[in-house]
């Protein structure tokens, strides 16, 4: 059958999530170490528990929450650490983009009448902002994220723009059930279903073998593992799994599950994200 719908992962598949991540939070925390002068290792294990409690890793409201920088600076964290969040957002800038051929590739789709969706397991404001930034409200037509953490109410009025700033202009948005996560298939069958259309018609592109490749074996649709997004090779990972939300059951869920040669993908693509395009062209 025709393949006429794209589910794509988000993170280190459309775009280097992982040099983002560690080029914005090492130099926003590169900052705050010399200013405070706090041991690394003590506040890195403070930011483990918080971006545990938030279920994510990318928490904004992270300095103000830090029990070490509370404790020096009270109310003023963020005007002492001005200098940190200044690195943070320069550091946005610089890391902030889509890997290569992914617009032009997921423009092409679209003329030939393929329907892009998004599927990520990040926060909805934190891909909200990457998805306005990056272009790609209207690029992708349709994007299924969980919903935003709660943030506490004295921190609310650090948004500082009306909400409509945040609304995108072109993609629909909708929420994942809350608690429920990749490599669940039900999700993924829910979002096909939700599209009305069969998962013969699906493709589905995504960087982790097992949250993504097994999950859309799992589905019984075509699945395609974006080998040039992988990560976990990377130095910086281990950055990463210092302060990462994720629990050491899901580390060792997804340790267990990776043993070579354990999960096959259909079709790899190795260069570069275009090369899924022979893929809309089998009949």
């Amino acid at each position: 059958m025709q393949k006429s719908v794209l589910i794509t992962d988000v993170d280190n598949t459309l775009l280097d999530w992982q040099d983002l991540w560690y080029q914005t939070f090492s130099g926003m925390m590169d900052k705050v170490l010399d200013i405070s002068g706090v041991d690394s290792e003590t506040l890195y294990a403070e930011v483990r528990v918080i971006h545990q409690k938030y279920g994510t890793s990318e928490y904004s409201h992270l300095l103000e929450e830090l029990p070490s920088l509370r404790a020096r600076y009270g109310d003023e964290v963020l005007t002492v650490m001005a200098p940190a969040i200044d690195a943070f957002r320069a550091a946005r800038r610089r890391a902030l983009a889509l890997y290569p051929t992914v617009a032009d590739t997921l423009a092409t789709l679209k003329r030939k009448g393929v329907r892009i969706v998004a599927f990520t397991e990040s926060k909805a404001f934190y891909t909200n902002y990457r998805f306005r930034k990056l272009g790609l409200d209207g690029l992708v037509d349709v994007l299924y994220s969980p919903e935003d953490h709660s943030v506490p109410e004295e921190m609310v009025a650090t948004r500082h723009y009306d909400s409509d700033t945040y609304a995108f202009k072109h993609t629909i948005h909708h929420y994942t059930p809350a608690g429920e996560m990749k490599p669940n298939p039900d999700i993924l069958l829910d979002i096909v279903k939700d599209l009305g259309v069969s998962v013969d018609e699906v493709v589905y592109i995504g960087d982790n073998l097992l949250k993504d490749v097994f999950m859309a074996q799992q589905a019984g649709i075509t699945d395609v593992h974006a080998a040039y997004g992988s990560s976990q090779h990377k130095s910086e990972y281990e950055l990463l799994r210092k302060v990462t939300h994720w629990t050491p059951e899901m580390v060792e869920r997804e340790r267990a599950a990776l043993k070579p040669g354990s999960i096959v993908p259909s079709h790899e693509l190795v260069e570069n994200f275009a090369q899924i395009l022979p893929l809309f062209e089998m009949s």
